[in-house]
C-alpha cells in the first residue's frame, strides 16, 4: 500500500512540476522595451516597438535593440501585424516607456491605451510620456546613458522628476485619473535634440485630449500643489549687492501641501497651503555672517518667490487650459456635499472663475550656513 501511494505521489509531480504548457522559447520572443504611438493615414495609427534581445544586450552589440514600425486601425490590429513582420512573439510585460506623439495625444488618447487595459500581457507600471516629435523617432534614437534607449529614457525621467522639472506617471495612474470625474491627467514631454532626448515640463489634459502644456518651471508649480515635488533647487531673487541683483539657491528638501474649499453664501474660494523646507546652497552676495533677521527675510523671499509661481501656473491650468489637474471639484464635493450637488452642472463655467488663494510657509534651517563665505 505504502509503495503504490509512493508511486502515485511521484506520478502527480511529474504532472504538476512539469512545466508551464503555453511557454514560448525565448529565441522566439522578443522583448519590447519601448512602445511609440503615432498618427498614420487613413484613420489608422502607427504602432513602433524597441525590442531587446538579452544575450546581444549583454554583449553590447549593435543588434541588441531593433525598432520596427506597422500600421493598424486598432493599436491590437498593428501589434499582431508586427509578430507577422518580425516572426517572433513580441513580450509586452516589460515596458520602459510608452510614447504618444503630441498629434495623438491631442486627437485622444482613449483608443491608445484601451488595448492595454483589455490585454492580460502589459503591465500598467510603464512610465507614459508625450512626444513633441514623432514617437517613432524617439524610439530611433540612441542613448547616452543606456545601450537600450527606453531604459535611458526611464532613468533621465526619474532624475527630471527628482528635479522636479518633469512629472513621472505611471500609465495606472494616468488612465485613473483620465477615467475619474472632474479629475484630469499630465504627462512629461520628451523631444528630440540633435542625436538625443531631453524630457522636460509636462502635457496637460483635459478628459482624454492633451489641451496644453507647461514650462518646467511651471511643472514644478504644478506638482507643489499636488505634493508631488521630491526635490530641486529654487533660485530666488533677493536684495541687491553693488547695484546687481542677488540671487539664493536652495536646496529643496521637504515640500507638502494642502487644498481645502472654503464655501460662504454660495461662493466657493479655494484654499491652497504648501510647507517647504531647504537648505541655502549658495548665494551672490557675500556675508560675513547671516543674521536670524535675514535668515527670516530669506524665507520670506523664498516664500514669495513659490507662491508668485504656483499662481501663475494655477491661474495658467484653471482659466486657459479649464483643466481639472487639482481637482477642485473632489474638495469641493467633500466639504459641502449639497452645495455640490446643487452646482456640479454647472462646473465648467464654474471651475475657471473660482477664487484660489495661495499660502506658503518656508524654513531654511541654520545648519548648512557658513558665517565666512567667500568674496570679499
Amino acid at each position: 500500500m505504502v509503495k503504490r501511494t509512493g508511486i502515485m505521489l511521484q506520478l502527480l509531480f511529474i504532472i504538476v512540476l512539469s512545466g508551464c504548457w503555453s511557454k514560448a522559447e525565448l529565441k522566439d520572443v522578443s522583448i519590447v522595451s519601448g512602445v511609440g504611438i503615432d498618427l498614420a493615414e487613413k484613420d489608422q495609427f502607427e504602432i513602433t516597438t524597441q525590442t531587446i534581445t538579452p544575450a546581444e544586450v549583454r554583449k553590447n552589440k549593435p543588434g541588441a535593440v531593433t525598432v520596427q514600425s506597422t500600421t493598424g486601425f486598432t493599436i491590437f490590429e498593428a501589434a499582431r501585424d508586427l509578430i507577422i513582420k518580425t516572426g517572433k512573439k513580441q513580450n509586452w510585460q516589460h515596458i520602459n516607456a510608452y510614447i504618444i506623439s503630441e498629434e495623438a495625444a491631442k486627437a485622444g488618447v482613449t483608443p491608445l491605451v484601451d488595448f492595454l487595459t483589455r490585454d492580460h500581457e502589459p503591465r500598467f507600471r510603464m512610465n507614459a510620456l508625450v512626444a513633441k516629435d514623432k514617437a517613432k523617432d524617439i524610439l530611433n534614437l540612441k542613448s547616452k546613458t543606456n545601450a537600450v534607449p527606453s531604459i535611458g529614457i526611464k532613468t533621465i525621467l526619474q532624475e527630471e522628476r527628482n528635479l522636479a522639472k518633469a512629472p513621472q506617471v505611471e500609465l495606472h495612474d494616468f488612465v485613473q485619473r483620465m477615467m475619474a470625474p472632474h479629475n484630469d491627467p499630465y504627462l512629461p514631454i520628451i523631444r528630440k535634440v540633435k542625436d538625443d532626448f531631453e524630457i522636460f515640463g509636462s502635457a496637460v489634459f483635459k478628459e482624454d485630449k492633451m489641451i496644453g502644456e507647461l514650462t518646467p518651471r511651471e511643472t514644478r508649480g504644478m506638482l507643489r500643489v499636488l505634493g508631488e515635488v521630491k526635490g530641486g533647487l529654487q533660485v530666488v531673487k533677493f536684495g541687491e549687492h553693488k547695484g546687481k541683483t542677488n540671487y539664493l539657491s536652495i536646496e529643496i528638501k521637504k515640500s507638502k501641501a494642502s487644498i481645502q474649499a472654503k464655501i460662504s453664501q454660495n461662493t466657493v474660494k479655494m484654499i491652497i497651503e504648501i510647507e517647504e523646507m531647504g537648505f541655502l546652497g549658495s548665494m551672490t552676495r557675500p556675508v560675513e555672517e547671516l543674521s536670524d533677521k535675514e535668515i527670516r527675510e530669506m524665507e520670506q523671499a523664498y516664500a514669495d518667490t513659490i507662491k508668485k509661481e504656483v499662481k501663475h501656473t494655477v491661474s495658467k491650468i484653471q482659466k486657459e487650459f479649464n483643466s481639472n489637474v487639482f481637482n477642485f471639484a473632489g474638495v469641493i464635493n467633500r466639504e459641502d456635499k449639497m452645495f455640490w450637488k446643487e452646482h456640479h452642472q454647472e462646473w465648467e463655467t464654474l471651475h475657471p472663475s473660482l477664487d484660489v488663494l495661495v499660502r506658503v510657509k518656508t524654513h531654511i534651517p541654520r545648519n548648512g550656513l557658513t558665517a565666512n563665505n567667500p568674496g570679499e
